[in-house]
């Protein structure tokens, strides 16, 4: 009569044993499983970082080549489409030109709003003021941080919006001594490539699940042929055309496929501000290589700049960190 009974219980208790050793541990607050999600946003903005500097290193090859505008524009586009799309072709396991055969809307929307903005940059340099350009194009994080909280529900912080008043405040007194022209043309160029840019920053955070580094290469391949209406591309020398070629890689390609994967795992206001960082980095490349020492109006305003954004970032990694307490 005892055997039935003990064959019954024995496997029950090895079982309320493994329940037992099933048990979670307790895990500090501090070590939630947040870790991958905070490296991928330190990630971002690093990305968004090193696109910064890529861009401002415009003013150092445009300085090192003596080419018109539209020929720059020409060669710059065509270098960085051809890089594009090398890269595109390497990271796809088989390569096609099916990405910009099978492009939907969003793609052919940055492509068209990139393509514009690098065409609206020159002309409005032509017709208005310098100072007038870096202004008016100061005002991205600031649009930026606006209408990502309208289109995307992004949440509108006021240290963003005090950061992005800041940097155009840092900007007044960076160009302060160039003066300001008043030429509406050009004034008008410059604020269609200040909303055409934020519209690519939108675009690129709303569809980040999807790679749109094709619609930047198709981008610059209409630019190149814009500007071949304009540019005299046989004048560049064998010297020249590496330059050239350098530019594209530099200043557009690579900064634009790190731009990418930043703008996925940062909001698009943070983006911008980050972004900001290109203002005062191309004065000092120029002096680096040039010797061109900066005025004392835009060491000034490059150092307000720099300050609101890591203060920014700054604000950030607090917030951040009290939540994770």
């Amino acid at each position: 009569m005892d055997s039935p009974v003990f064959q019954e219980q024995s496997p029950v208790e090895p079982v309320r044993r493994s329940r037992r050793r099933s048990r979670p541990q307790h895990v500090a607050p501090g070590n939630a499983p947040t870790t991958s999600l905070q490296r991928g946003y330190e990630t971002g903005i690093l990305f968004i970082a090193i696109s910064a500097a890529a861009w401002s290193t415009a003013g150092l090859f445009v300085r090192s080549l003596p080419l018109d505008a539209w020929t720059l524009l020409f060669w710059r586009s065509l270098f960085a489409a051809g890089f594009l799309a090398v890269h595109l072709f390497a990271v796809r396991p088989k390569p096609s030109c099916g990405p910009i055969l099978r492009m939907a809307g969003p793609d052919i929307a940055v492509a068209a709003f990139l393509a514009v903005s690098m065409l609206a940059f020159i002309p409005a340099l032509q017709l208005t003021s310098v100072a007038n350009v870096a202004v008016i194009f100061a005002t991205t994080p600031v649009l930026t941080a606006v209408f990502a909280r309208l289109w995307l529900g992004e949440v509108l912080h006021r240290t963003a919006l005090l950061a992005g008043v800041t940097i155009l405040a840092g900007t007044c007194v960076l160009v302060w001594g160039s003066g300001f022209g008043s030429d509406l043309v050009g004034n008008a160029l410059a604020i269609v490539m200040t909303l055409t840019m934020a519209a690519v920053t939108l675009f690129i955070r709303r569809y980040r699940e999807q790679s749109l580094l094709s619609s930047i290469c198709l981008a610059n391949i209409l630019v190149a042929l814009a500007s071949l209406c304009f540019a005299v591309p046989l004048l560049a020398s064998w010297r020249e055309m590496c330059c050239l070629a350098l530019f594209g890689l530099v200043q557009v390609a690579l900064a634009f496929v790190f731009f990418s994967a930043g703008t996925r795992r940062v909001s698009a206001a943070q983006v911008s501000l980050i972004g900001a960082l290109e203002t005062p980095l191309a004065p000092f490349w120029v002096w680096l290589a040039f010797g061109e020492v900066p005025s004392l109006p835009t060491l000034f305003g490059g150092c307000i700049i720099t300050a609101a954004t890591v203060g920014h970032l700054v604000t950030i990694a607090i917030r951040s960190a009290r939540r994770d307490v």
